[in-house]
């Protein structure tokens, strides 16, 4: 029963693929194996012919054809994308050099399916928007495509230029295998530090007092010599000693290491919050010469970029081992040109923001037919997984800056957060209470939310402060304090304007708190509605100051102030403002609006 129940599904799961067909908006890559044979191997590759339709899109060109296709080799490609996934990499090699949607012309590309990037197809994406507008050498360009591989649409892919020596790529001079020049074996190396055994790496015990295995796979050579071998276990072995250095004002390890790329590569690591990034997929090469350093880069693979929660360094409460990095991020040497090299990157997030904005929009309905293909995986609603994205970015973005820039400026930190308890969005805490965002241009705080449901006690919600969530907290915005208080209202002082809110359930909605005219405004629109919440002034406010009592009114006010014995002491009408002078001493102060002690000092 169980036999049939799973080729039934089989069956259907086949049907289903069928008739998905692609979204029109990206150029198709076809690609058949001869005799349509199936692709199960990583390391054969499977005789094919492929043409790429740039289906009449705007700077794309179409390649071969249905009726003259070209002809190249595929195999598999990955480690755990490859075994964890249904939706399969593929690895390209062409029988000749081609531009392939514009990217420069070679024989060799990956065909990314980022089965497990559930974050619109933005990590990989942005690390590589990243790297290149932090200015690492090199960075593989990739493009969106539609794939169909032996008449089945297989969804939306990303077809990427790979690692590899060129003089398009990692810039060096190749060395040969076996080598034994010793000229020649000082340089022409590009390396991974990887997370899979392999005969033929080279290994060693990390001096982080733990003894983590270090893989180092040597892409260039391929296979080594006894001399090219024991060339780079010296060096590797060499680096680590000095990265372990018991003086971290040694600069002994940048005789080995580029700082300044190194530098780039780990802001770019930071920014997308990669777990694995210098555990796995972490390339490193180094030009001939006795005198060349270790170059961090290309990068590649940001697929754990911001699944953990909560906010630390790349090397703190992490799944994996980073290596070297949490050592080197001790050396003061390293913090200042962390620090400084931020300071000049910082204004290019606004671009990137953009760049995420042109990307999904892109890819938005061949997202759409890929969740169709794999309905176990992929992106169906792109805003809604854009949008998580974005979270993720600005928080991570925010928090590194109040690391390295030291400032508690709110249009730097953007550190005001909602929290509340509602039916469909549970109880916020603090860890993860939604942050709203500071729009430097706009002075604005602003959020997207999938959904916000009416809260437990109808009050609506309330922002609070990331470092002070179980109480007050006064911010300054414009130049006016904003209070934070626990009744889920909004007031720039106690007793002052305030913004009382109740909220409907509403989906997909921004949030936006800006000041007008010294009063805070809310507003929350969706597809559908834009309300606006403006602070509501309260008709009466009043402060001492030095014996002064001064009242203020939005409208006429009868106000009448009593000792605590009964015996009245002052009594004035007030349009406006009054001021009347008191001694010191505790009163009860009556109006049209209710009644409040006054502490008169």
């Amino acid at each position: 029963m169980k036999r049939l129940f799973l080729t039934l599904v089989a069956a259907i799961t086949a049907i289903c693929s069928f008739a998905v067909s692609p979204s029109g908006t990206l150029p198709v890559l076809h690609i058949n194996t001869a005799g349509n044979a199936p692709i199960t191997s990583k390391e054969d590759y499977l005789t094919a012919t492929y043409y790429l339709d740039a289906m009449g899109l705007s700077g794309y060109t179409s390649i071969g054809s249905a009726e003259a296709p070209l002809t190249m080799q595929i195999r598999g490609r990955g480690n755990y994308t490859w075994t964890g996934f249904n939706k399969k990499p593929y690895r390209l090699k062409l029988d000749s050099k081609q531009p392939l949607l514009g990217m420069k012309k070679s024989k060799h590309f990956g065909l990314l399916a980022n089965a497990d990037d559930n974050l619109g197809f933005l990590r990989n994406a942005v690390g590589f928007e990243v790297s290149r507008r932090i200015g690492l050498a090199w960075t593989p360009a990739q493009r969106p495509v539609e794939v169909i591989l032996n008449g089945d649409y297989i969804g939306l892919y990303f077809l990427t230029e790979l690692i590899r020596v060129d003089s398009n790529r990692v810039d060096i001079v190749e060395q040969a295998d076996e080598e034994t020049d010793a000229e020649a074996i000082t340089g022409g190396w590009l390396v991974e530090i990887d997370n899979y055994d392999d005969p033929a790496q080279v290994k060693i015990r990390e001096n982080c007092g733990t003894g983590e295995v270090m893989r180092f796979t040597h892409k260039t050579p391929e296979v080594l010599s006894d001399v090219q071998k024991e060339y780079l276990i010296n060096l590797v072995k060499a680096v680590d000693a000095a990265i372990y250095a018991d003086d971290k004002t040694s600069t002994e390890w940048q005789k080995y290491i580029d700082i300044n790329e190194l530098v780039k590569f780990y802001i770019t690591q930071e920014v997308t919050d990669n777990g694995e990034s210098f555990h796995g997929s972490c390339y490193w090469h180094k030009e001939r010469g006795t005198d060349t350093r270790l170059i961090f880069g290309p990068v590649w693979d940001f697929g754990n970029s911001f699944w953990r929660s909560g906010e630390n360094f790349i090397y703190e409460k992490t799944n994996f081992h980073q290596h070297w990095i949490g050592e080197i991020a001790k050396f003061p040497a390293f913090q200042d040109a962390v620090k400084a090299r931020w300071e000049e990157f910082k204004p290019s997030f606004a671009a990137i923001e953009s760049y995420i904005d042109d990307f999904t929009a892109e890819i938005a309905s061949a997202a759409v037919k890929d969740a169709e293909r794999w309905p176990e995986y992929g992106n169906a609603d792109m805003t809604k997984a854009k949008n998580s994205y974005l979270d993720c970015l600005r928080s991570k973005v925010n928090w590194l800056n109040m690391q390295w820039s030291g400032s508690d400026n709110p249009s730097i930190l953007g550190n005001l957060y909602m929290v509340g308890a509602s039916s469909v969005l549970g109880s916020w805490q603090p860890a993860d209470a939604p942050r709203l965002y500071y729009d430097e241009e706009k002075l604005t705080y602003s959020r997207h939310f999938d959904r916000i449901d009416k809260l437990n006690d109808g009050r609506g919600f309330k922002i609070i402060d990331r470092r002070s969530w179980s109480g007050c907290y006064e911010m300054c915005g414009n130049g006016t304090p904003l209070k934070l208080n626990e009744d889920y209202v909004v007031s720039t002082t106690v007793g002052d304007p305030n913004i009382g809110l109740e909220v409907e359930a509403v989906e997909n909605v921004d949030i936006t708190l800006r000041q007008v005219d010294g009063k805070w405004v809310l507003k929350m629109s969706n597809e559908n509605e834009a309300v606006e919440h403006t602070a509501k002034s309260q008709p009466l406010a009043v402060r001492c100051r030095n014996g002064m009592v001064t009242v203020t009114t939005t409208r006429p006010e009868t106000v009448e102030i009593y000792s605590l014995s009964g015996t009245r002491v002052a009594s004035l009408t007030v349009d406006g403002e009054a001021t009347v002078t008191l001694p010191k001493g505790l009163y009860i102060l009556r109006s049209n609006s209710g009644s409040q002690k006054l502490p008169v000092r």
